[in-house]
């Protein structure tokens, strides 16, 4: 009997630590994903999503026939440590697959072949007209920067129960016209998740 029930509890404990692959493709898989208090996939699109239409229905690139945008700093002011690309590759590949605006990636130093490239103008193995010729490159037109906000509030929800905390994400973004040096468009969306485990500093 104490076999069996020894078994029992194994088999329970390795059921309890299986790993669920998501599959991203299905709405209700995403849907039923285990909530977290930290920022997950679904906020990361959801806030894209949000900002790019909030980008594409303003009147900000109407000013440039070509607009051309240069990624600025994304400062990330929360308790998570993470790369700010996650929502900015997201908002930039909806960005260049609408057809209304391109990304600057040689000003900003992400791609580095364009500069490699140019830099073997004088070697002789390559043929010349085949490398790119000065003043070629497009400078950026407008910027995209902004930053990412985390506030912790306490709950008291009772006498007997622990207490929760509400944390308040505030995602903002800002799009300049460097020409002027003003901004064209501004928007912020706030996240907000009430629970236990709240990330903290």
């Amino acid at each position: 009997m104490k076999k069996i029930i020894t078994c029992s509890l194994c088999l329970a404990l390795c059921a309890c630590g299986e790993t669920r692959v998501v599959d991203l493709q299905n709405e209700r898989e995403v849907s039923t994903m285990q909530n977290v208090m930290e920022l997950e996939y679904r906020d990361w699109t959801s806030t894209a999503e949000t900002m790019t239409k909030s980008m594409l229905e303003s009147k900000a690139f109407a000013a440039h026939k070509n607009p051309v945008i240069a990624i600025g700093n994304i400062v990330n002011d929360t308790a998570q440590r993470f790369d700010t690309d996650i929502l900015t590759k997201k908002i930039r590949t909806t960005l260049v697959k609408s057809g209304v605006a391109k990304i600057a990636t040689n000003f900003s130093g992400e791609d580095t072949t364009s500069n490699v490239v140019r830099n073997i103008r004088n070697n002789d193995e390559y043929d010349a007209t085949t490398i790119a010729s000065k003043g070629t490159l497009i400078a950026p037109n407008m910027s995209l920067s902004g930053k990412m906000l985390q506030r912790n509030l306490k709950l008291q929800s009772g006498w007997f129960s622990s207490t929760d905390t509400r944390v308040e994400y505030y995602l903002q973004l800002t799009l300049t016209d460097l020409k002027t040096g003003l901004s064209v468009w501004e928007d912020e969306k706030p996240i907000i998740k009430e629970g236990d485990h709240a990330p903290t500093w």
